[in-house]
């Protein structure tokens, strides 16, 4: 499964190994992402997770079969 996917891109292949489901933000990310007054930036942090949902990689399977193709 671990060659399964390989788009050219090593940022989206180290993430198809992150075991994420659904837009989930990270309690860590409210520790991390800051703003200079040092309370969390909820906008970053809304961004960041919206692109990490965009960015991950989905399964492509055959409708007939159910085979995975991609």
């Amino acid at each position: 499964m671990e060659d399964m996917f390989k788009t050219g891109s090593p940022a989206v292949d180290k993430m198809s190994h992150l075991r994420i489901t659904g837009n989930i933000i990270p309690m860590s990310w409210f520790q991390t992402i800051l703003k200079a007054t040092g309370k969390p930036n909820l906008n970053a942090i809304i961004i960041l997770a919206d692109i990490v949902y965009w960015y991950r990689p989905v399964e492509v399977r055959d409708e007939m079969t159910g085979q995975l193709i991609g």
